[in-house]
């Protein structure tokens, strides 16, 4: 496999895995509740709700920052494109916004975009011979 081959390949990775981070975050339940009505019985519910119940529709402008990063790193990464620095210094922005993202966010979602950020990385590092 050529260096253009995985550097491409790992800037598709990273932007799976950013697809795939946030569409578990607008999807899937994170934030658990439980409820007790009083009573003899004791009756609890558990509910759960997704990113965008708890936090609005600003959340998913945050949420879709990932993809953008990716997608320019991946733009980046494509062959036949005119300017190899312009390029590489695009591969390593990418990183860089993707990385900010991920230490901003550490403590929240910021670890499940981890991946991509570190599949950036490789497709930055790899840098192919004749570009």
């Amino acid at each position: 496999m050529t260096r253009i081959k995985i550097s491409l390949a790992a800037a598709i990775i990273a932007h799976i895995f950013a697809w795939a981070a946030t569409l578990f975050f607008l999807f899937w339940p994170i934030y658990g509740g439980v409820s007790v009505s009083p009573g003899e019985s004791g009756m609890s519910r558990v509910s759960g709700k997704t990113l965008l119940e708890v936090n609005g529709t600003w959340a998913a402008f945050l949420i879709i920052l990932p993809i953008i990063f990716t997608a320019i790193g991946l733009i980046a990464s494509l062959p036949g494109t005119t300017s190899p620095r312009l390029m590489l210094t695009l591969r390593w922005a990418a990183f860089a916004l993707m990385l900010l993202f991920c230490v901003v966010g550490i403590y929240s979602l910021g670890i499940f975009y981890l991946p991509a950020a570190l599949a950036v990385l490789v497709a930055a590092v790899i840098r192919p011979s004749n570009r």
